[in-house]
């Protein structure tokens, strides 16, 4: 599809669609479970997936922003399970971290566009989404007992967590092209209309 024949308003509306759409099957994606898409009950990291393929060529204001808002969609959708075990960490650090890293690093070129560079990134930035994470239970317990306590407790925990995190790493970084590709399609077609 030639884009550059729509009217700008309907190409504004087709782009906004677009990005509503597929930051709406992330989220119906995020807690789904469809076999060939979990591993021993965990998934692939969608919005952090998002969050990359989203960073790769904006500003990094933009980065930090997809990053914020998709944390804090995220924060509510996890709000009634997290007051249930009584931990409030956020996601909108982890987000927000993996929407500024991946800014830096396609600006100093460690980051290219190739499929193969980005899920292997993918992998890389899902490990540290979940560290962010983990950092903040690590200040929560801090903040409610010593930190000698916190350290063993955390240490037992991430102990116990990260084949969690390397399947999810791992899971994500197998399903980015899925996601990368026709995005990235879509916005080149973009960003080339509004550079004529």
């Amino acid at each position: 599809m030639n884009i550059t024949n729509l009217h700008p308003l309907t190409r504004t509306g087709l782009h906004l669609l677009i990005i509503g759409g597929s930051v709406g099957l992330c989220l119906i994606l995020l807690p789904t479970r469809f076999p060939g898409m979990e591993v021993l009950g965990v998934g692939p990291s969608w919005l952090v997936m998002w969050t990359i393929a989203w960073s790769l060529h904006r500003s990094i204001w933009q980065a930090a922003t997809a990053g914020i808002v998709l944390g804090l969609i995220q924060d509510a959708m996890t709000f009634p399970a997290a007051v249930t075990l009584g931990t409030m960490p956020t996601h909108v650090l982890s987000l927000t971290t993996v929407g500024v890293l991946t800014f830096w690093l396609h600006k100093h070129r460690y980051l290219e566009d190739t499929i193969l560079r980005v899920s292997i990134a993918t992998v890389l930035l899902t490990f540290v989404s979940e560290s962010v994470t983990g950092l903040q239970y690590l200040a929560e317990v801090a903040i409610a007992q010593s930190v000698e306590t916190s350290f063993e407790g955390f240490s037992h925990v991430w102990a116990n967590q990260w084949t969690t995190v390397l399947i999810s790493a791992l899971l994500s970084g197998l399903w980015m092209p899925i996601l990368y590709y026709p995005l990235h399609l879509w916005w080149q077609q973009v960003f080339a209309t509004a550079n004529k």
